[in-house]
């Protein structure tokens, strides 16, 4: 079977799309992201095998219209065959249109694709990038089981189907576990068990245990009081650690306050500051304008010397006034030379495209009036309107044809099957003397009943589970035999659910009694309710077959009115062609844009005109201007060339720029001479009275210079500092510690010894720690003590411990033999699987091996199943083993897609079916591209291959495929 092409009428963004597909070579349909590529996919597989209402909804054009196409095969059993479907046509069903002229029903289609569901076919012919992304997350362990089912079936059924299971089991039971249900319960009932046992074992020690929990509250009162002192011996010294730091501090400060005091002026490092900062700007800036002077008045002599004015106004006037100008007339006459020159090219090149017998001198001598181009769009119109409406009559006359031919076959077909209105009658009143005669009898032993059916169900529902994954397994290739085991599995349970209902029947027909057999009633009912559907069917086909008649004159009428706007069509156009001879050579539908060109070739040559004038004017004023600027440079001694006229703009500029910038310095330096001379002598003054007040400071500090000043001041600040840090953490250590605490430890006189508080604490530590293990197991003996009492107290206990033991043995029961169905289904798996493996898996993968190999360039020679582990294993050329967690992720890329062209061809010698690969190597990089196009294209000799892809260049790789690019 090939794929020959498809019409869209309406399916996502495609509307009244139409593609062909190449039978013999690979087709490449190219396109970038959103361009359309998976819908055209998306909608091949709609056409092969439909869509539920639901999925339908997302591809109905949002623009209207009908949902559905045409798609055209090639099949060797009954040549072209073309598929139909429509969304409003029988919930979307298809419709098949042999050569013959026949029409087949979406089960012919069915057998056609040999049974072959959505599902399967994407698993065998159809992959993309998407697959290659899910294979990714795999983790190792799984990617070799993927892999291997992947070469079975195509997908990962299996894998899921296993692991699901598994997960079933596991959620149930495992040996070792804790958290499944079967494991918990067994907990459940050991528990149960052990409390039963000591509950039977106990007896009357009442008196015993009461007397030992008051024993126990009386030593845990000891305890509690022990434990209270041991923590205040350790707070407190925990307490001294803490505060030692500030201790030692203390006395550190304490000692230091107690030396000689020093003599400074108050506040004297401030108000020596205050004074320093006053100095410093003035001396700063005394220096800095004597250096300035002596730079200005070198300057403002080498400005002088460069300074000339004779003939700066002239090149001011010409650079202000006149080169604007130039500028100006040099920009507009470039400007209109390009424009003269891209409207010749442009209006040869429309009289080129034009391609009528007509110049442009003979154009001139037509009129063409605004209303020509109306006239040409409404006489075009009307012959598509024609064209049109001449389609619709003609296929509205076969499909009215049609209608009547289907409607006389139906009604003869029913003429004769349906009974006559006496027999109706007849059988009516049977019906009803049966009913009668049964009114009473059916109303006995439906309590006695709740348990057979109850079994009944069961047979049901293990019947329906074993039943469904018999048809699962078929699907994906389970072998003959083996489906036949478990459609035995099947019977066995069907059997079982049979026989009870027939108890049940047996129990209800005691108490009923009918003058006619069931058999009877049931014939005359299905007969009545047949008389009934046939009667209605055939008043329905009369109402339609006038409908039709009067479908059938109202078409006549519509040819008829055609047949006049014809006729006047065709004089209009002949009318036009005498006008305008050389409309002759044209078809009717480009009469309109022949206008419009037209127009605009004879707009264009009235630019042209104008634009050469405009020019001749701009030359003029360049030329004038050009001579205005010679005779300067001339008087200058300048060299002068008419060639670099824009040089000599700039060097006329850059001279004026020059003289006045001199010009400007020269003033600026004698301001700022004059300015800095007067400050230099403001600063002098304004310093005298702080060198005064400096030199009063060193005296009353009894220094003499700077650095001693200061040095004597930090001694005084350190002196003041330790005696305010003394009294600081006095009043710290009054806070922190009791005063039994400070006379405890002489905390004033001597600072305690670290280690000895440590050891101290160490030792506190311990014995608390002895006090609270024996509070904590004299604690856990009372409430034990206290629980044994309260259960001796509750003599019911042993009663509802026995019930419930019952209760959780049952429930045991029920998931035991839940768990083992679900392991005879997985058991029942893998022997299909195993069987799978041994009949399909060779072929697949020595076909794999070989696409394997040439993808790696021969870095890997062989695919092989290891038979300890069931893994799949890659051979590479050195001989080393290698599981496929093991490859790199292009690797195991290429690994998964040579899997799949192998499962696709072994299964396509069978069924022939096209191949459709959406992108499935978009990520190959450009040394194993060429290789895969190699591949597909001597598949493409044995099989049909369609290629979505978005890789323009794939096209130049492929020997002659079939390229449609999408927009």
């Amino acid at each position: 079977m090939k794929i020959k092409g498809m019409s869209i009428y309406g399916f996502g963004k495609w509307k009244d799309y139409s593609l062909q597909i190449s039978e013999d070579h690979p087709s490449l349909i190219v396109g970038e992201n959103e361009a359309g590529k998976s819908t055209i996919y998306q909608f091949i597989l709609f056409m092969l095998f439909g869509l539920s209402p639901k999925q339908r909804q997302s591809f109905i054009p949002k623009t209207g219209g009908t949902m559905g196409g045409r798609l055209v095969l090639s099949t060797e059993a009954h040549g072209k065959v073309t598929i139909e479907r429509t969304h409003g046509h029988e919930n979307g069903k298809a419709v098949c249109h042999l050569e013959s002229g026949e029409e087949r029903d979406e089960e012919w289609l069915q057998s056609l694709l040999d049974g072959m569901e959505r599902k399967e076919y994407e698993s065998t012919y159809g992959f993309n990038a998407d697959d290659l992304i899910a294979l990714r997350s795999l983790s190792g362990s799984e990617l070799g089981e993927v892999l291997l089912n992947i070469g079975l079936t195509g997908s990962d059924q299996i894998y899921q189907t296993e692991k699901w299971l598994e997960k079933q089991l596991d959620e149930r039971f495992k040996p070792k576990g804790k958290r499944p249900e079967i494991n918990e319960q067994l907990q459940v009932v050991e528990e149960l068990k052990r409390k039963k046992k000591i509950l039977d074992e106990e007896e009357g020690d009442y008196l015993r245990l009461q007397e030992h929990q008051c024993q126990l509250e009386k030593r845990m009162t000891t305890l509690e009081e022990d434990w209270k002192k041991k923590m205040s011996q350790i707070y407190t010294i925990e307490q001294l650690l803490k505060v030692r730091p500030v201790l030692i501090d203390y006395h550190q400060a304490k000692a230091l306050s107690n030396q000689e005091k020093i003599s400074f002026p108050e506040s004297g490092v401030d108000r020596y500051q205050q004074v320093k900062e006053s100095l410093l700007p003035l001396q700063s800036e005394i220096n800095m304008l004597g250096v300035n002077l002596e730079e200005l008045q070198a300057s403002l002599k080498e400005w002088k010397q460069k300074y000339a004015s004779e003939k700066i106004e002239q090149g001011r006037k010409l650079l202000e006034k006149e080169r604007p100008k130039y500028d100006q007339a040099v920009y507009e006459d470039h400007r209109l030379h390009q424009q003269i020159i891209k409207l010749t090219e442009q209006m040869e090149e429309e009289l080129a495209y034009i391609d009528i017998p007509l110049t442009a001198k003979e154009l001139e001598e037509y009129a063409l009036p605004f209303y020509i181009g109306e006239t040409w769009r409404d006489l075009t119109k009307e012959k598509e309107e024609l064209e049109r409406e001449e389609a619709y009559i003609k296929s509205q006359k076969e499909e009215i044809e049609h209608s009547f031919e289907k409607m006389e076959a139906r009604k003869q077909s029913l003429e004769n099957r349906m009974i006559t209105d006496e027999k109706a009658r007849s059988l009516e009143g049977k019906l009803h003397q049966s009913y009668e005669s049964a009114a009473a009898s059916d109303r006995k032993g439906r309590n006695s009943q709740s348990g057979l059916k109850n079994k009944r169900l069961i047979g049901l529902t293990g019947g329906v589970i074993t039943l469904v994954l018999g048809v699962f397994l078929q699907g994906i290739g389970l072998d003959m035999e083996l489906f036949f085991v478990f459609m035995l599995i099947a019977s066995i349970f069907g059997v079982f659910s049979y026989m009870s209902h027939r108890k049940i029947e047996e129990m209800e027909g005691e108490g009923r009694v009918s003058s006619i057999s069931g058999e009877e009633i049931e014939k005359a009912r299905h007969e009545l309710q047949q008389y009934e559907v046939n009667k209605k069917e055939y008043d329905h086909l009369r109402e339609q077959w006038k409908q039709l008649n009067q479908e059938e004159i109202q078409l006549q009428e519509k040819e008829n009115h055609w047949l006049q706007r014809h006729r006047r069509l065709n004089g209009a156009i002949e009318e036009q062609k005498s006008l305008y001879p050389f409309l002759t050579s044209l078809q009717i539908q480009h009469w309109e844009k022949l206008y419009h060109l037209l127009t605009q070739v004879k707009e264009k040559r009235l630019t042209l005109n104008r634009l050469e004038e405009e020019r001749k004017e701009q030359t003029l004023t360049i030329t004038r201007i050009e001579k205005e600027l010679e005779a300067f440079f001339r008087s200058e001694n300048w060299e002068f060339y008419i060639e670099t006229v824009g040089d000599h703009w700039k060097d006329l500029q850059t001279w004026v720029h020059d003289q006045e910038q001199i010009k400007k310095n020269i003033t600026q330096t004698e301001k700022s001479y004059h300015s800095a001379n007067k400050r230099y002598k403001e600063y002098t003054l304004r310093m005298q009275p702080f060198l005064e007040q400096r030199d009063n400071l060193f005296k009353d500090a009894g220094v003499g210079s700077e650095e001693t000043f200061y040095a004597k001041a930090n001694k005084k600040q350190e002196q003041l500092k330790n005696e305010a840090n003394s009294k600081e953490l006095e009043r710290q250590l009054q806070s922190m510690l009791s005063e039994n605490e400070q006379q405890e430890y002489q905390i004033w006189t001597e600072v305690p010894q670290e280690t000895e508080l440590l050891a101290r604490r160490e030792r506190l530590n311990m014995e608390k720690r002895k006090v609270e293990e024996e509070r904590k197991n004299t604690q856990q003996a009372i409430a034990d003590t206290s629980s044994s009492i309260k259960q001796l107290e509750h003599s019911d206990e042993r009663s509802s411990i026995t019930h419930r033991l019952q209760y959780e043995q049952d429930k045991l029961q029920e998931q035991t033999e839940e768990w083992a169905m679900y392991q005879l289904a997985k058991k029942a798996l893998e022997k299909t699987k195993h069987s799978y493996k041994d009949k399909y898996l060779p072929q697949v993968l020595q076909k794999a091996s070989d696409y394997f190999q040439r993808l790696t360039d021969g870095n890997y020679v062989d695919v092989k199943l290891s038979p300890d582990d069931d893994q799949i294993k890659v051979i590479s050329q050195g001989g080393f083993v290698f599981v496929p967690a093991e490859l790199s992720r292009g690797t195991r890329d290429q690994l998964y897609v040579s899997f799949r062209l192998a499962l696709g061809e072994t299964m396509a010698e069978s069924l022939s079916m096209p191949f459709l690969v959406d992108d499935a190597f978009v990520h190959f990089d450009m040394k194993r591209l060429p290789v895969m196009v190699d591949i597909l294209q001597s598949l493409s000799e044995r099989h049909q291959v369609v290629l979505f892809t978005w890789r323009e260049e794939l096209s130049e790789e492929f020997g002659s495929p079939f390229v449609r690019q999408l927009s």
